[in-house]
């Protein structure tokens, strides 16, 4: 299982760095669409929606897309930008609730609000994606957030199994522990001190790793969040598309909350406009 685990987790690296490099920002913008409906339609599974109403609700987050990239692209996006992420950062913090009292709360948000948290995990996090690409060296800023949020899923998955006693979430997901947290949150914030220099932040490091320990720490809600719905609806994985992984939602579920934490962390901070166009 952890060979096939890691030679999946290596094919998608090898495509993403590949996307980054090669792509022009317009098809990596559909091709992150993509796995945004697919994502799409892994969660309306989740939720129990019919094959019909799945269709509809991945239509529903495309015309979302469809409607965010215009508002990007031709309708002001400088008003756009910090309000869209705002509200994704304040929908995380009440998952944060939801996740912290599972499963006494399940019952107010199983039905009519599982399709309603796939919408808001996936759409601010492509909307993220798409800021970040826009601005000057952007493959190489959503890189490195995509780069730093593995990180911390490899040094909580092997930190875990080596060091992990106290659980982080018992009866959302066993597995994960405290320990295995913290060693994700060091690995990553090691190699955010090594993008310093590629990233060309010179005196702005100290707001650049107060970012990243923020968007890690999503990153961890955004797991903990999909991981609840999982076990709510009786779901180990949310797809069979990637051996060893599962389903997209699998491997997107932390970036779905650190990839607006991340973004909206480097408005904030005002590291754009160091390492960032304006």
């Amino acid at each position: 299982m952890l060979r096939q685990r890691l030679i999946t987790g290596a094919a998608l690296v090898a495509a993403l760095v590949a996307a980054l490099i090669w792509l022009p920002v317009s098809l990596l913008l559909l091709l992150l669409a993509g796995v945004v409906l697919a994502g799409a339609w892994e969660w309306a599974g989740l939720a129990g929606l019919s094959a019909m109403r799945r269709g509809a609700y991945a239509t529903t987050i495309a015309a979302l897309l469809i409607v965010s990239y215009l508002i990007v692209s031709y309708w002001g996006w400088p008003h756009f930008t910090a309000p869209l992420l705002g509200v994704a950062g304040l929908w995380w913090l009440g998952m944060l609730y939801w996740v912290g009292t599972y499963p006494r709360t399940a019952d107010r948000w199983s039905r009519l609000r599982t399709p309603l948290m796939g919408g808001m995990a996936l759409v601010p996090a492509w909307v993220a994606a798409h800021w970040l690409l826009i601005q000057d060296q952007g493959a190489l800023w959503l890189g490195a957030g995509v780069f730093l949020v593995a990180c911390s899923d490899v040094g909580a998955f092997f930190g875990g199994r080596t060091w992990g006693r106290r659980h982080l979430a018992l009866r959302v997901s066993p597995g994960k522990t405290w320990e295995g947290a913290a060693c994700g949150l060091a690995l990553s914030v090691v190699m955010a001190l090594l993008l310093i220099q590629p990233l060309g932040l010179g005196d702005r490091w100290p707001q650049w790793l107060a970012v990243v320990v923020v968007g890690i720490s999503a990153g961890v809600l955004g797991d903990l969040a999909e991981s609840m719905v999982k076990r709510h609806h009786g779901v180990k994985d949310s797809g069979t598309l990637l051996p060893g992984h599962g389903g997209v939602l699998d491997r997107i579920d932390s970036l779905s909350a650190a990839l607006p934490a991340f973004a909206l962390g480097l408005l904030m901070a005002g590291v754009h406009s160091a390492g960032l166009a304006p």
